[in-house]
């Protein structure tokens, strides 16, 4: 009798995981196949993996680059030298990427304005950001087993001195949050303890507390890959958007909480940690943010993919329509063909909608 019961149940199992696996299949025929341009959405031919939205031309940006490029310094201090008097930080923290970046690649430009200017804070924030950059780029972006004893050894090497120049930096710019954010997006490299975090963490939120990629490079301290666990990841997210005002992206941080815990956890982590309120909250900021805010593109990817991996279909859908051809972001970019993963998404969100 037992035994005829455990066959049954076992048979039963097997025809749901049959059933189950065929839907599953269909679903994702249909989602591969579906009418793009029926649903108000880019055709799949016309999907564009090289950026995360729309290109936007900054003239003087890009004049101060090609200024930089030939060595010519003086474009790129009067860019820093605005921000700063502006006192607008997150764009400050912008251009100093953008050229810390450059000076990865070159740094002639850089070592003159150091010298004609040797009190000058900027040209210090700048190579203080790229001492970083160039620590990171020796350790690679692969987990430690899968890091050299040579990459390590470079890295350890050098994140020391950029926390050096970034201190200088400091010291020069004392209201400036830059150099700081530097700071912060070294510790998880430096293994730097809770508390020895914290303490670099206030003097950003005491010069800059909205400040966007600080906030980022601190989520990254706090995830179970380097220094803390998915419970205090989530709950620095959690209160990153509880202190936010309305309308402040920062609730995004939320997203990439989630983007990290599934790359760990797989879709387990959309079911654990993904919550309706904080979605909400996600959502109404994303439509008061302005149009030209360029941290939005991004941050819609993530939203999107979101909303379709826990079953906000009409949600999603229209977070696509916003989004249009561009799917240069994670999360589609870690899939072998982002433009594919990114269009089954779409498929699902549009198919899961109902008519067009």
């Amino acid at each position: 009798m037992l035994t005829n019961i455990i066959t049954a149940v076992g048979l039963a199992v097997l025809l749901w995981a049959i059933v189950n696996t065929t839907r599953l299949a269909v679903r994702n025929r249909k989602a591969r196949n579906f009418d793009a341009a029926a649903y108000g959405l880019v055709p799949r031919e016309r999907l564009d993996c090289r950026r995360s939205g729309p290109p936007v031309d900054e003239p003087a940006l890009r004049f101060a680059v090609e200024a930089a490029l030939r060595g010519e310094w003086e474009p790129a201090a009067g860019l820093l030298a605005d921000t700063a008097e502006r006192q607008d930080w997150a764009e400050r923290w912008r251009v100093v990427e953008v050229f810390a970046d450059l000076a990865v690649e070159d740094e002639h430009w850089l070592r003159i304005w150091r010298a004609k200017r040797p009190q000058d804070a900027d040209p210090v924030v700048v190579h203080a950001h790229a001492l970083l950059l160039r620590a990171w780029a020796a350790r690679g972006e692969k987990t430690i087993d899968q890091t050299s004893a040579q990459q390590v050894a470079l890295f350890r090497e050098l994140l020391p001195t950029a926390v050096y120049a970034a201190r200088e930096a400091a010291r020069l710019a004392p209201r400036d949050p830059s150099p700081w954010v530097t700071m912060v997006a070294a510790a998880r490299g430096l293994g730097l303890s809770h508390d020895e975090f914290r303490g670099l963490w206030s003097e950003v939120t005491r010069r800059a507390p909205l400040h966007y990629d600080a906030h980022w490079h601190a989520l990254q301290y706090w995830c179970a890959k380097w220094h803390g666990s998915h419970r205090l990841m989530f709950d620095f997210a959690k209160q990153t958007a509880a202190s936010a005002p309305a309308g402040s992206l920062l609730s995004a941080v939320y997203l990439h909480a989630v983007y990290e815990a599934t790359l760990q956890d797989g879709d387990a982590a959309y079911r654990t940690w993904v919550t309706k309120a904080e979605l909400a909250r996600v959502g109404a900021d994303l439509e008061r943010a302005g149009a030209e805010d360029r941290r939005l593109p991004a941050i819609r990817h993530l939203y999107a993919a979101v909303l379709v991996k826990t079953g906000r279909y009409a949600e999603a859908l229209a977070q696509f329509r916003l989004i249009g051809g561009w799917c240069g972001a994670a999360p589609w970019t870690d899939a072998q063909d982002a433009a594919a993963a990114f269009d089954h998404a779409r498929g699902l969100a549009a198919l899961h909608s109902g008519r067009p």
